[in-house]
């Protein structure tokens, strides 16, 4: 697809009506992704982030409406407009649903002209409304308010984690500005991401500008959200360095007196406030509780995270910078963490530029960086997966290859297929008692030692590739339904 145009997802399941609005979609110069079954769009919509989104009533499976209110309830998917496509005899009867969901409605089959100037309006509404984090395209401060003050009014449980970004002003007067919005959209993808697979359904990240971020969720889950969020930006944030300054770890840069200094690279602080121990009544109280704990956290080295207890006099500090390095020798050995992007540049597969575009892609798409990379033509998945066989010193597993015999049978009835997904393994051949995994991370120990406790067998771990696990899953699943 052309990165110049702007993309719109047609949810359409009658073949005329679809072909009719593709054919004007195309006309008035966009990309277009056709879906016709509504349980297919919420994956679609998350995968491609189009900058539209329209959709029928009447689809089979899940009808229109309630896709575009769930879409409208994720922060992920709440910017983009959606205009739903509905039959004459259906609009006084829907209403009350319209308006909970959609930003716009149009008989169906729509006029021309009426769907090109409607599509603009929704459009132009939603830049408006996006304009102050552009950038990120998460929700801003009156969403962050709004997202809070119901939490208050409702008195429900909630935590307000606080992400700052330090030492970001540094990184962004040497590297410039392009290279700070970079830094921006990673830690805005870190985070939502983070919070997408350890919080709650309804859990809320907003940015407030620049390097602050805020995350709404509840007291049983912050602890988690800021860990693994800082788990893995401490992994992977030193890549926006150049060599030279990743290995001595610092900066060489001014203070405001023009005094040069070594400033260290950057880490994150975040800083939790939740009404657990104790009420909090106002933003103000919740503004006040949390710039204590965060200037509390500039003072310490690295990336953390802290928890206000003030009814327990003990305060809680956990330093994750140290937890991952002591974690890391105990369970890897001497392997590292190194993202895809920077293998695929150190074995120039890719140039730098071309690392930042599929980054870019990455980051506002949320489509993974090798697909990003293999879609926008930088690289074939055989390059991929022999840059990755050289990092994991693992071997590529071969879709051929995959087993047929009865023993998966008895492995699949001890590892459950929703284990399979949220660990990322498949069982793809047993030999008496030793297993071949297929993994996307085969360097997961933890994971590892999860799938022996499970099948009592030796594993022997290979590697796939994203794209390659959800093949492979779905053939797996098949034999498993007909019962091999």
């Amino acid at each position: 697809m052309n990165a110049g145009k702007r993309k719109a997802l047609l949810a359409e399941h009658e073949a005329g009506i679809a072909e009719i609005i593709q054919y004007l979609l195309k006309a008035w110069d966009y990309d277009i992704i056709t879906i016709a079954k509504g349980s297919a769009v919420l994956d679609a919509v998350r995968r491609e982030q189009p900058d539209i989104i329209i959709i029928d009533w009447g689809l089979p499976d899940m009808d229109g409406l309630k896709v575009s209110k769930i879409l409208k309830e994720d922060f992920l998917t709440a910017h983009i407009p959606v205009i739903v496509l509905i039959d004459k005899k259906q609009i006084r009867k829907k209403m009350l649903e319209i308006e909970q969901g959609v930003d716009d409605y149009i008989a169906n089959p729509p006029d021309p002209i009426d769907l090109e100037v409607r599509m603009e309006l929704a459009l132009r509404r939603t830049s408006h409304q996006l304009y102050a984090n552009a950038l990120t395209k998460l929700p801003g401060n009156k969403q962050i308010e709004k997202a809070i003050h119901s939490r208050m009014e409702e008195k429900k449980l909630f935590s307000v984690a606080y992400y700052d970004i330090d030492n970001f002003k540094s990184f962004n007067d040497k590297y410039g500005y392009m290279k700070g919005d970079s830094v921006i959209r990673h830690v805005a993808y870190i985070t939502a991401t983070t919070v997408k697979r350890y919080g709650n359904p309804h859990d809320f990240v907003g940015h407030i500008g620049g390097d602050d971020f805020v995350v709404v969720t509840t007291p049983d889950r912050d602890r988690l959200i800021a860990s693994e969020s800082i788990l893995t930006f401490n992994r992977a944030m030193h890549f926006h360095y150049s060599k030279e300054d990743r290995e001595r770890t610092y900066i060489v840069s001014k203070d405001r007196r023009g005094n040069v200094i070594n400033m260290p690279l950057m880490s994150i602080s975040i800083a939790i406030a939740n009404n657990k121990y104790f009420p909090i009544k106002s933003m103000v109280e919740l503004m006040e509780t949390i710039t204590e704990i965060k200037s509390y956290l500039k003072t310490l080295p690295g990336s953390n995270f802290l928890v206000n207890r003030r009814q327990i006099k003990k305060k809680v500090f956990i330093d994750e910078s140290f937890k991952e390095e002591d974690a890391g020798s105990k369970k890897e050995g001497k392997f590292k963490h190194k993202p895809l992007g920077q293998i695929l540049l150190e074995s120039q597969i890719i140039t730098l530029e071309q690392l930042e575009i599929a980054l870019n892609k990455h980051w506002t798409t949320g489509q993974k960086i090798g697909q990003s990379i293999i879609g926008l033509g930088m690289a074939s998945s055989g390059d991929i997966a022999r840059a990755l066989e050289s990092q994991f010193n693992v071997p590529h597993f071969d879709i051929r290859n995959l087993s047929e015999n009865g023993d998966i049978k008895e492995i699949i009835s001890k590892i459950s297929f929703d284990i399979m997904k949220d660990c990322g393994v498949l069982p793809v051949r047993k030999d008496k008692n030793v297993l071949l995994l297929a993994m996307l991370d085969p360097k997961n120990m933890e994971v590892l030692a999860k799938i022996k406790s499970l099948t009592g067998c030796a594993i022997v771990p290979l590697f796939v590739l994203e794209s390659e696990f959800s093949e492979i899953f779905d053939r797996i699943k098949k034999r498993a339904d007909k019962g091999f």
